[in-house]
């Protein structure tokens, strides 16, 4: 105990004890419908010493604006330091942790999240929990294109979602939730995550009394007829589940005892303190996941589980989306829309790694002398060419977005700034290497008048390649007709005695190149 305080804080405690808990905007909603995503402020939120290397749960409230979603996430809020702290109780009462609220949002819009990570369930299995306000994403005001994006970075920071609604789920809730869900599935097939993982449809100031919320949901699909078809699907699975709250000034009275009056806040104070204590119990059931099987590689791996992402990989997510949503190209008013793009997007990442693949094989095959000296500029060009063209008549098919045109054009520019890179390198490398064959052949021959003739056969190179090198092939199969047939076996001699040694260095384990490319 004496010498604890001479040791200093580890420093995920020190970075934690510097840094202020407070609500941070992510995304903001500009005045002219824009989206700015903060990448600073993800950063830092799932960053945090806590949850960089943890997996993470993200409790997210959806809903229309005055529907009390700050009521609601002040008790979320209220709840979590004392479950943090291991206790099994119920979460403490509103105004016992002062400084700890979530308050309102005043004028900003835009998806908000509690910067401060909560660290829940077993030993060994922690789960780190934030708190997530969509804000005004169901807002009717907004564009379509800006509404279907909420949507997917809604997905993308919520593992477990809370529709709070008031009264009755009415038919703006259901169109939303029914975007949302389609967009979620886009997503979750594109990023290779679990699209809904869990749903609560939080019914309050309900009239129902003598009904479950199972029983509420019946009703529900009963009125939807086929509506909204993903809606139904979702109601009708274990990925969602309906609470139903009474008012706090309404006696709920059930068939055989009503309650008593006086007792009413108490009766809403009961239902809503129990649903706050099991949201708050099963979060850490509902870290944000990957689909079962799929993991990039060299990510990772979360608690033994690759499927569970961290802080850190889901900020690398959010940072990957921000870049195709940044990007100026077709507008997309619906998720099907959306899903066309992302598939037009996949296509084009594939048909360049092929492209970088061919170059990469093409560089590899040709790093030898004599290897890259088979091979001129010329025809490596028309290799490259070739294989262009047959990759954007393959992957150009696929296509299904209306702007196939422009997206082929844009990839085509690419690939070709990339043969060119690699060109500009090759040939340099092809002259380099002819430049030494000749050095050292004309040494060979003729000795320091030799080496400068040499030099000079590479320098004309430049100027005529593959004239240059059909003469010289030339020149050693005919040398005995034109000067002699011993420099015609001299010259075929240093010529197979230098290959014959690269081979032998190779075989040996020297992959080094004879000349080092600068």
């Amino acid at each position: 105990m004496k010498l604890l305080p001479q040791r200093p804080l580890p420093p995920a405690l020190q970075e934690t004890c510097a840094v202020r808990a407070e609500r941070l905007l992510l995304v903001r909603i500009n005045a002219s419908g824009g989206l700015i995503l903060r990448m600073g402020a993800i950063n830092r939120c799932l960053k945090h010493p806590l949850a960089r290397d943890t997996p993470v749960c993200l409790l997210a409230v959806l809903g229309e604006q005055h529907s009390g979603k700050s009521f609601l996430l002040d008790h979320l809020l209220s709840g979590l330091p004392s479950l943090e702290s291991g206790d099994s109780g119920r979460p403490r009462a509103e105004g016992s942790l002062p400084g700890i609220r979530w308050g309102a949002n005043g004028l900003t819009r835009g998806i908000w999240m509690w910067s401060h990570p909560f660290l829940l369930g077993k030993e060994g299995k922690k789960v780190a929990v934030f708190l997530v306000d969509t804000g005004d994403v169901m807002s009717p005001e907004l564009s379509k294109e800006t509404r279907v994006k909420l949507c997917a970075l809604t997905m993308m920071l919520s593992s477990y979602q809370i529709l709070n609604t008031s009264q009755e789920l009415k038919d703006t809730d259901l169109g939303y939730l029914e975007m949302f869900v389609h967009v979620a599935e886009v997503m979750g097939k594109h990023y290779g995550m679990v699209p809904i993982q869990h749903l609560d449809l939080l019914v309050r100031d309900s009239s129902h009394h003598n009904k479950s919320g199972q029983g509420h949901v019946g009703d529900i699909l009963q009125k939807l007829s086929g509506k909204y078809p993903k809606v139904q699907e979702l109601l009708l699975g274990k990925r969602a589940r309906c609470y139903l709250l009474p008012a706090p000034e309404r006696q709920w009275v059930n068939k055989d005892q009503a309650s008593p009056r006086g007792n009413t806040e108490d009766d809403f104070s009961h239902h809503f303190r129990a649903y706050i204590l099991d949201v708050l119990s099963t979060a850490p059931q509902h870290a944000k996941s990957r689909c079962q099987g799929y993991w990039s590689e060299g990510r990772a791996v979360a608690r033994g589980d690759r499927r569970l992402l961290t802080g850190q990989q889901l900020a690398q997510e959010i940072k990957n989306l921000s870049g195709w949503m940044g990007k100026t190209g077709p507008s997309f008013n619906s998720p099907d829309e959306m899903a066309a793009q992302l598939h037009d997007l996949r296509k084009v990442e594939a048909a360049k790694k092929e492209f970088e693949e061919y170059v990469r094989q093409q560089d590899i095959a040709t790093k030898r002398i004599f290897s890259a000296l088979r091979v001129l500029p010329d025809t490596m060009r028309n290799l490259l060419s070739t294989q262009k063209d047959a990759i954007l008549a393959r992957h150009g098919v696929a296509l299904l977005c209306k702007e196939r045109e422009q997206t082929l054009e844009a990839l085509e520019a690419e690939l070709q700034a990339e043969a060119k890179a690699f060109m500009d390198s090759y040939t340099m490398r092809f002259c380099g290497h002819l430049a030494a064959v000749g050095g050292a052949v004309g040494a060979g021959l003729m000795g320091l008048a030799g080496g400068v003739v040499g030099a000079g056969m590479a320098a004309a190179a430049l100027a005529a390649e593959a004239g240059m090198v059909a003469a010289g092939a030339a020149v050693g199969a005919t040398g005995a007709a034109v000067v002699g047939g011993g420099v015609g076996a001299g010259l075929a001699a240093t010529v197979g005695c230098m290959e014959k040694e690269e081979d032998e260095r190779v075989q040996g384990g020297d992959r080094e190149p004879l000349l080092q490319e600068e």
